[in-house]
């Protein structure tokens, strides 16, 4: 999705857009704290004579609330005792794009800046931009892929909120993991899921029936850090309008049910030489490269440490209460999916590590940067892993050395 190439007239570049397409209305956002995108529409015109370049103007109050647009007190950043002034949305023409399904509409992500033209620091794109910039200094390319799973529930969000979210509907019955007749019967919607993400540029290539009823897993081509995060941001916004225009509620919510499988959000990585685009952990079959084994280090020993940004909210830690197909411990294995951090081998671009701790409520950006500053830290520090975990890693719950943060109070 991202373009490194400079657009060299951008005025000229977002006119040619418009005509060529048409274009009455552009939808622009970016990513706040909790990994929604919000935004405004605007009119072609504004984009065209200032938006482009300029950026438009948004309440910081976006870093000032939570989920449900309840302020959060006694924030530094923001709050009553600075008036919530503004902020500027920049937009990021390399990820502009026809809006799916929406005729005369484009989309747009932006970049957050303070009135003044500097980042704003806690901006997660920008975060996540400043983290690859540290690992290209290195000489490495970060390359990423997001898995989501969600649920379907049958009712749009309206309905369900007038039933107070209560004795919830799921959209087909029954647990049937990789069930190719179920799969069948929700196609209408998975399938257009998947094409919709392909006309904005998102290449999703697998997707199935997960554990829990009306439970779905997609799986996003990898690429570079910037594009995942932004395909990750682009997958959860399209699956929830899709799903509402289909009369269903789609939920990302770690845990909807006690009952009921969790919702993950594993983050698969890798790096490449950014010289001659070679693939750095490729190895053998068995094992990864040297570099790879000491960035997978890296992930096992900030694993504690980040497990705030990798599980955010207070339901976050259902899912990952053992035996969840989670990652529950800071450990690793080789293709062991009981462990946080999973090693997956190979003699190609196919070698990488699997982060398994982060659910599907976490900001994309955040889990990436976080990945990545953890891998980076490995290498500089030359970490060694520890000797991986063969068989079922929820056994390690009990090691208080082991065991992730288990509240969000903990965590933090």
């Amino acid at each position: 999705m991202n373009n490194e190439v400079p657009i060299e007239d951008p005025h000229q570049f977002v006119d040619e857009f418009i005509k060529e397409h048409d274009i009455k209305v552009f939808k622009i956002g970016g990513a706040d704290i909790d990994g929604l995108w919000r935004g405004k529409r605007i009119s072609a015109r504004y984009f065209s004579d200032a938006a482009h370049a300029a950026g438009t103007n948004i309440c910081n109050i976006l870093f000032g609330w939570d989920l449900q647009d309840e302020l959060i007190p006694d924030l530094t950043y923001t709050g009553w005792h600075t008036g919530y002034p503004d902020v500027n949305l920049r937009p990021d023409l390399s990820t502009l794009r026809v809006a799916a399904g929406e005729p005369g509409v484009a989309t747009v992500l932006c970049d957050m800046y303070e009135p003044d033209g500097t980042p704003l620091e806690m901006s997660p794109r920008g975060v996540l931009r400043r983290v690859i910039e540290r690992a290209e200094r290195l000489g490495y390319q970060p390359i990423a892929a997001y898995e989501f799973e969600f649920y379907l529930f049958e009712g749009s969000p309206r309905e369900l909120a007038r039933r107070h979210w209560r004795d919830l509907e799921p959209i087909n019955a029954g647990n049937h993991t990789y069930s190719v007749y179920r799969d069948s019967g929700t196609d209408h919607v998975i399938g257009l899921i998947r094409d919709r993400l392909v006309e904005l540029g998102v290449f999703i290539e697998t997707s199935n029936s997960e554990h829990g009823a009306g439970q779905f897993e997609v799986n996003i081509h990898y690429s570079d850090a910037m594009t995942a995060a932004d395909s990750a941001l682009l997958l959860k916004h399209t699956v929830k309008e899709i799903a509402a225009q289909h009369g269903l509620t789609a939920s990302f919510m770690a845990k909807i049910n006690a009952d009921q499988a969790g919702s993950s959000g594993h983050v698969h990585q890798s790096l490449r030489s950014t010289s001659d685009g070679s693939a750095l952990f490729s190895n053998s079959a068995t094992e990864l490269s040297e570099l790879g084994m000491s960035y997978l280090a890296g992930l096992v020993a900030g694993a504690r440490e980040l497990t705030a940004l990798y599980l955010p909210t207070v339901n976050s830690y259902k899912r990952v209460e053992g035996g969840q197909w989670a990652g529950s411990s800071s450990t690793w294995g080789l293709d062991n999916r009981t462990v946080a951090i999973r090693s997956i081998p190979s003699t190609g671009p196919g070698a990488r590590v699997e982060n398994r701790i982060p659910g599907a409520d976490a900001n994309p950006y955040l889990a990436i940067a976080a990945n990545i500053a953890s891998g980076l830290y490995g290498i500089e520090q030359q970490l060694s892993a520890p000797p991986a975990v063969v068989g079922n890693a929820y056994e390690k719950d009990t090691d208080a050395s082991l065991r992730l943060p288990n509240t969000l109070q903990s965590a933090i």
